[in-house]
């Protein structure tokens, strides 16, 4: 099982007034919370509460769908992807086999060091750094869950004013799911 659970975090009065070039001058990224869950192994920060005033949305939710489509596209011609988790050391690998996909989450100092990528070739990582293994979704599962919600952002956006729907972050979502 594949679920996707986002959450805007910004400031929607602005949000529904400003204009796309103060959008991408001021912040050019939609923050939030941002959750994937691979069967009942969660990734990332979400909930549906009253947002307290400390809390920040740490997770750049375009840049999520980004990535996970990017490691989509990558898993049709390799059997191994790493997918850099954004903002972090941590990694997803993911291994096809078939028609599904066995899936490792760790951490990894090389992934702090090399930076934000999806990359078809396995990051080493000791075995303590493995946060989980051996989980298993199918790939259309995760593509069908990735094209649906990130159709729902681009939709919410969208609603929320559309003109950020001509912001650079959100036509880039629009052009990796067209060919996805």
């Amino acid at each position: 099982m594949v679920r996707i659970r986002y959450r805007l975090f910004e400031d929607m009065d602005w949000l529904r007034t400003t204009t796309t070039k103060e959008f991408e001058r001021e912040i050019g990224s939609f923050w939030g919370f941002f959750e994937l869950k691979i069967n009942n192994k969660r990734i990332g920060i979400y909930h549906d509460n009253e947002i307290e005033e400390w809390e920040m949305g740490r997770e750049i939710i375009n840049m999520w769908f980004i990535t996970l489509m990017d490691a989509i596209k990558a898993l049709r011609c390799s059997n191994i992807v790493t997918m850099h988790i954004i903002d972090g050391i941590g990694f997803l690998e993911f291994r096809r086999e078939g028609e599904s996909l066995r899936i490792k989450y760790g951490a990894s100092e090389e992934m702090r060091e090399t930076g934000s990528a999806v990359r078809q070739w396995e990051v080493k990582a000791e075995a303590e750094d493995i946060l989980f293994d051996n989980e298993y979704i199918g790939l259309a599962e995760l593509e069908e869950e990735v094209r649906k919600k990130c159709g729902m952002f681009i939709e919410e956006v969208r609603s929320l004013n559309e003109e950020l729907v001509y912001s650079s972050c959100v036509q880039g979502l629009i052009d990796k799911l067209e060919t996805l």
